[in-house]
């Protein structure tokens, strides 16, 4: 079964179908559960987080040919565990806007399968307090950020769960936003944060800026990512090299991670400039962490 960016008159209004199926990732269900095994079936050993209640996890989205290992080492952290929701955050990619858009669909498909989405919630964060919320579903329809975590999730978490697909604009007001979520997160909800780190330096000084990205991170260091997202821009001799693509996300994240004292772990670290067919001299980086509370399961 493959899918198709078009939609056409007999597709149900009520789902939002794959927009990067075959582009990004196998649009076979059998090819694309062979490829998920494969990818996460990599043992990891012994890391910080192993026995630890897992509450969100940072991964990239591109196709997974590219940053597919690094996308399941983060994955492979939330195996076999059970969420009732996820929160799924990243900047928008395709559609641009001001403020933040939820989908007001009922579920989400892949190739896989449908996954719901928790309209209550969603229905919640567009009537709050916060001016700045809406329904927006054209800028889901093929925008590949969130779409590339749902096989993950397929493939990775008990069947059960709904989800909360959240794409940030301009002028989020990540703070108020991160004060909302606070309020919505549950002990059986999930945090996926959707971004790729370094765009377009060159694979060594991808090597030196992911780096220190993923040391602010983990370190849960605002100020450090704001710092160095400012020091990259007045010393970059390209205006085209940036830190990461999701930073709303990532800030509206470690908010979250700091006022609930959560831990996080540095898991994996890669950028196209890795793989063999790249020139090495404008890479993307991919990284993936973990956030867990320090209280055994």
């Amino acid at each position: 079964m493959a899918f198709g960016i078009t939609k056409t008159a007999a597709m149900n209004p009520n789902i939002r179908y794959p927009a990067v199926a075959e582009t990004h990732y196998p649009s076979e269900a059998e090819a694309l559960e062979e490829l998920l095994s494969q990818l996460l079936s990599f043992d990891s050993g012994d890391p910080a987080h192993k026995g630890k209640s897992v509450r969100a996890i940072l991964a990239p989205h591109a196709p997974y040919e590219m940053s597919g290992q690094v996308a399941a080492d983060a994955y492979r952290t939330v195996k076999g565990k059970s969420f009732q929701t996820i929160f799924l955050l990243g900047d928008t990619h395709a559609f641009f806007f001001d403020g933040i858009a939820t989908d007001s669909r009922h579920e989400w498909l892949t190739p896989l399968g449908a996954i719901p989405v928790n309209r209550s919630l969603t229905r919640k964060l567009c009537s709050s307090e916060h001016e700045n919320i809406r329904m927006l579903d054209i800028a889901h329809d093929v925008d590949h950020v969130l779409e590339l975590q749902l096989p993950f999730l397929q493939h990775s978490v008990e069947k059960g769960f709904s989800i909360v697909p959240i794409l940030l604009g301009t002028n989020a007001n990540n703070d108020q936003f991160a004060d909302l979520l606070l309020n919505l997160l549950q002990p059986d909800s999930l945090v996926v944060v959707s971004t790729d780190l370094s765009h377009y330096p060159t694979c060594h000084q991808a090597m030196h800026i992911d780096s220190e990205t993923i040391d602010a991170i983990v370190s849960l260091d605002l100020e450090k990512l704001d710092s160095r997202q400012k020091q990259l821009w007045d010393q970059s001799e390209s205006a085209s090299i940036n830190m990461f693509c999701s930073p709303d996300a990532i800030k509206i994240l470690l908010m979250i991670a700091k006022a609930l004292g959560w831990k996080a772990e540095r898991l994996s670290y890669s950028n196209s400039g890795h793989l063999p067919y790249d020139d090495k001299k404008e890479v993307v980086g991919y990284g993936s962490i973990v956030f867990y509370e320090e209280n055994a399961l």
